[in-house]
């Protein structure tokens, strides 16, 4: 590879071309109205409407059938494009974290974003939340679209408080704070085999373990902003839920009953990520332990979730994935859980990433585009900058 390192980070790629590859991506979702389809989305389709009432199991398949098909089916079946709050949030934390290391072009993207993340906000009883805007059907739920849930409502949190820390925007630490409320207080928790469990989806007790990692970093954040005492507790909980779940190789399946018995690339990445930010946040308080579950489960991550060539797999031990979700986050979980001696990986799998949005089947920002944004913009803060 003929990129030159530019940066105190030992790299194949430049600085230039990444930053090169992320003014395109921004100027993709922009002139896209940052609208797109995706690959779940199927149940958006008039003609597809009413299937998870009539037959669970035929939405099931729909959107089985609408993840391994393009644009085509698409325009057939009128699926409309539609606005992503997991997207607006993907894009706005990639354009603070360029705004912080020096990319001054980001300034207007920071303001549109967060405004469009804060109006695509559902205001519920306790708090705001955010859910997907097309319908959702798989083994564990059927559920409408814009139905908020913890995933979607962290990552647009987690944006907020960027956009706050960056600019100082109130508006959007309380949005931030009024969604951490949603999840304590309207989604809660419950108790399986001992352990309290936040809900992914209101009055669905399924142990999810990787948002409850994602949450445990979102809670600590917003706590020690607001010293709050409520929140900085609950994120204990969940961090320590996570660490009692863990295998003893190091992995984490995707739910502890029994229905998610697969241990995939992306949720492991999401919970390692949210395991670092946690024990990051929380060292100076009575954090759960979180450094020796972190060692085991990146371990685990690099001998199973990516192949000898460094390429990440779909599943543990399963075949290499160019999937936009795979890609991404096996990127930033290299970043954040890595030494210096992982870059080399990233940049492999960002190469790979890269030639995958040069030619996508179809335009994808919540799945593919801004995901893969935000991981670059990772790679731009191993260069340098805060």
């Amino acid at each position: 590879m003929a990129e030159t390192d530019s940066g105190a980070r030992g790299s194949a790629l430049s600085r230039e071309r990444l930053i090169g590859a992320l003014r395109r991506d921004f100027s993709l979702g922009a002139g896209a109205g940052w609208a797109s389809h995706d690959p779940w989305d199927l149940l958006l389709s008039p003609f597809a409407g009413r299937l998870p009432e009539l037959s669970p199991l035929a939405a099931r398949v729909a959107v089985q059938l609408g993840r391994r098909s393009g644009p085509g089916v698409r325009r057939l079946l009128r699926v409309p494009t539609h606005e992503e709050p997991k997207a607006l949030a993907d894009f706005l934390g990639a354009a603070v974290i360029l705004a912080r290391a020096g990319e001054a072009w980001t300034g207007e993207y920071v303001s549109e974003l967060s405004a469009r993340l804060r109006d695509r906000a559902v205001t519920t009883r306790a708090g705001n939340a955010w859910g997907n805007a097309f319908p959702s059907a798989s083994r564990f739920i059927a559920v409408p679209a814009h139905e908020p849930n913890i995933y979607t409502t962290t990552t647009a949190c987690q944006a907020l408080l960027d956009d706050y820390q960056l600019t100082g925007r109130e508006e959007s630490l309380e949005h931030a704070v009024l969604g951490t409320r949603f999840i304590l207080r309207e989604l809660g928790s419950f108790t399986h085999e001992g352990d309290h469990w936040l809900r992914y989806f209101a009055n669905m007790d399924a142990p999810i373990v990787n948002v409850q990692a994602s949450a445990s970093s979102l809670l600590a954040r917003a706590g020690g902003i607001r010293s709050d005492d409520e929140l900085l507790q609950a994120a204990d909980r969940a961090a320590q839920t996570v660490v009692g779940r863990q295998r003893n190789d190091g992995s984490w399946t995707y739910s502890a009953d029994g229905r998610g018995e697969f241990v995939d690339g992306f949720h492991t990445g999401f919970t390692l990520q949210g395991l670092v930010e946690y024990g990051r946040l929380r060292d100076a308080g009575p954090a759960v332990a979180v450094d020796a579950a972190v060692a085991a489960g990146f371990a685990y991550f690099k001998e199973h979730l990516l192949t000898a060539d460094g390429h990440p797999r779909g599943f543990a031990d399963g075949a290499a994935s160019k999937d936009g979700q795979t890609l991404a986050q096996a990127i930033q979980t290299l970043v954040v859980c890595g030494r210096e001696r992982d870059a080399a990986a990233a940049d492999r799998i960002w190469l790979l990433g890269e030639e995958q949005l040069r030619r996508p089947r179809m335009l994808s920002l919540r799945w593919s585009v801004a995901p893969f944004a935000l991981a670059t913009t990772y790679l731009v803060r191993a260069f340098g900058g805060s």
